[in-house]
């Protein structure tokens, strides 16, 4: 795995151009930074906060992220919640969302769907795997393609904050700012702690709304 797939930052939306496309990818392969003790066997972070404990159930984790007192204390419980979701998906299916990661590395949205359906194909009944393709669809431009995905990942997981966070991006790409604004609430309300949270929001309702008078 490359060096950036331990690095996380919240995708973006598309821009035109070849440059614009880059960026594109290296967003998408950040937020899938977040996945991989399970995908990459990555070791945890070394930390004086308490990590969840391994016997947290997803919704004790949902519920202490919307309460979580520190960055720090909702990076980890990102993680943990992360590994929960990732935590069905086979060899197999790794397999081919490794595939489709390096794909996106080496600039080829194409194959890299084309890999993330065959996963899915294999396990639809993840949810994780739908906002993945979500977000190589959106990678490649596909902001209709994003939606549809993550409209099927959210009905799987009502409660991920990421997939919220690239619905949000996905929504702002298509040019449906309300849309994208009331996706980043419910960010805000999973995930208070969310990097940017309250300027994202304050961004987001100024082009939904436009200026205050």
């Amino acid at each position: 795995m490359s060096s950036d797939m331990q690095r996380k930052a919240r995708p973006s939306a598309p821009h035109g151009g070849s440059r614009g496309g880059l960026f594109r990818m290296l967003a998408v392969l950040t937020v899938w930074g977040a996945i991989p003790s399970v995908l990459c066997h990555a070791a945890p972070p070394t930390t004086a906060t308490p990590a969840p404990a391994p016997k947290d159930s997803k919704t004790d984790l949902v519920a202490r992220l919307a309460h979580a007192q520190s960055a720090q204390e909702a990076a980890l419980i990102r993680q943990a919640l992360e590994g929960l979701r990732l935590k069905p998906i086979r060899p197999a299916t790794q397999l081919l969302v490794r595939r489709a990661t390096r794909e996106l590395g080496e600039e080829k949205p194409a194959e890299a769907i084309e890999d993330m359906g065959a996963a899915l194909a294999l396990q639809s009944d993840v949810a994780a795997l739908w906002r993945m393709r979500a977000q190589t669809r959106l990678s490649g431009g596909d902001a209709r393609g994003a939606i549809s995905d993550l409209g099927e990942a959210l009905q799987r997981d009502p409660e991920d904050a990421q997939s919220w966070q690239t619905l949000t991006s996905a929504e702002e790409a298509a040019g449906a700012n309300d849309a994208a604004l009331k996706a980043w609430e419910h960010v805000m309300a999973l995930d208070p702690l969310t990097p940017g949270a309250v300027k994202t929001y304050d961004k987001l309702k100024l082009k939904a709304y436009g200026q205050p008078t």
